[in-house]
């Protein structure tokens, strides 16, 4: 039977921070297309680096089935065996990176990659790092009002198949949310 994506997509517009700003006038890139997730379903076997589960297995054949993921020139995942098997069925250049420097990975990101489509696979600590360090944000609020601080963003341990997509396009953050599940039977899109 054949699997079909559930993809879910939030598309949120804002103005360009300074931050952004200041590192691309840096870089001069001033078109990136990132798609950053967590790597998928890990097998629980008590090591420290587990590989991917048989439905981990099965997503990342989903994720490299997306049209626009095979349009990536590149992938980057950490040195563990989950992120890179995440990435296994994705015909791109393929290169590992150090989960603790974020600011380096979106540097080489625009330094080398700029107006390509890249994907970064991370983990539940550092993918929020990596989608605010190429100008994205997350929208907290409690009680209809915005904290007056950025709270840390963690991914659930459970949190799997959420691929977030930073685009810098017309001077503009562009940013998305999809959601893969290999199990659905039908593709689902909104805005």
């Amino acid at each position: 039977m054949r699997r079909l994506i559930t993809a879910t997509v939030c598309l949120a517009t804002m103005v360009l921070s300074p931050k952004v700003m200041a590192l691309d006038e840096k870089s001069g890139c001033n078109d990136y297309d990132v798609f950053v997730l967590r790597h998928l379903e890990k097998a629980n076997d008590g090591t420290r680096d587990p590989s991917l589960n048989s439905i981990g297995k099965k997503n990342a054949k989903t994720l490299a089935a997306l049209p626009i993921i095979k349009e990536a020139s590149h992938s980057f995942y950490t040195p563990y065996k989950r992120t890179y098997e995440t990435l296994e069925f994705i015909d791109t250049e393929k290169s590992v990176y150090d989960p603790m420097q974020t600011e380096k990975l979106v540097r080489k990101i625009k330094d080398q990659h700029c107006g390509e489509i890249v994907l970064v696979v991370g983990h539940s600590n550092t993918v929020p790092a990596i989608i605010k360090a190429l100008g994205g944000s997350f929208d907290i609020r409690y009680a209809g009002q915005k904290l007056s601080s950025d709270p840390v963003i963690m991914l659930n341990e459970k949190d799997y198949g959420s691929v977030f997509r930073v685009t810098f396009h017309n001077e503009r953050i562009h940013q998305q949310l999809y959601h893969i599940n290999s199990s659905s039977e039908q593709t689902r899109k909104k805005r």
